[in-house]
């Protein structure tokens, strides 16, 4: 070991005495103030809810999906009035659709 990681060994040693002598007093403390944070958050996980537009999406979601089947329509729809309005405001991204 080179003396001077050797020095800095003993002056780490000696500016983390304090600190170690600190934790040594305090640690009931320290330990009783962890336990309670951790039983105070325990208690609050529970407590924290989704605001009520949440709960109700939920709700009505779950409601009509368990209400039956909902088949898929047979064909897509069209909307010919949106799409030209589409095109209308952005000409140069409008695609030529065909039409059969």
């Amino acid at each position: 070991m080179s003396p001077d990681v050797y020095a800095a060994w003993l002056t780490a040693g000696e500016r983390l005495q304090p600190a170690g002598g600190w934790l040594a007093d305090w640690w009931p403390q320290l330990a009783i103030a962890a336990l309670a944070a951790a039983v105070i958050g325990w208690a609050w996980w529970p407590t924290r809810s989704d605001d009520y537009r949440t709960r109700n999406d939920r709700r009505q979601a779950a409601e009509t999906t368990a209400s039956g089947p909902h088949p898929e329509p047979d064909q897509a729809g069209t909307n010919d009035q949106l799409l030209a309005a589409c095109q209308a405001i952005c000409p140069d991204l409008a695609r030529k659709e065909e039409r059969p």
